[in-house]
């Protein structure tokens, strides 16, 4: 099962670079085989409608939507990747958006 994660992002700002360095480590903190994850980079001011479209209040903001069309938030930096790796892995064991 791959899991689709959407990180949106406002431009180049040093809290979205971190973000995504921070869930670049949190997947990998989660022990799950390459490819669970798909990462969707979005970055709201090249692509505001997407933002209002999701609903999106902050940047940087991590969505993952289920096949039943509910999502879930994580919003910040992830400056602690591993509860966000604990976010993740339980997504995927069976606590679904």
């Amino acid at each position: 099962m791959t899991a689709v994660v959407t990180l949106y992002v406002a431009g180049g700002a040093p809290r979205s670079a971190a973000a995504l360095r921070n869930l670049t480590a949190a997947i990998a903190a989660t022990g799950r085989p390459e490819g669970t994850f798909r990462v969707e980079l979005i970055d709201v001011l090249r692509e505001p409608a997407r933002a209002l479209e999701a609903g999106l209040l902050a940047t940087p903001s991590l969505a993952l939507t289920g096949a039943n069309g509910r999502r879930r938030w994580f919003v910040g930096d992830f400056a602690q990747p591993e509860v966000l790796a604990g976010w993740l892995a339980d997504v995927l064991d069976g606590d679904p958006p």
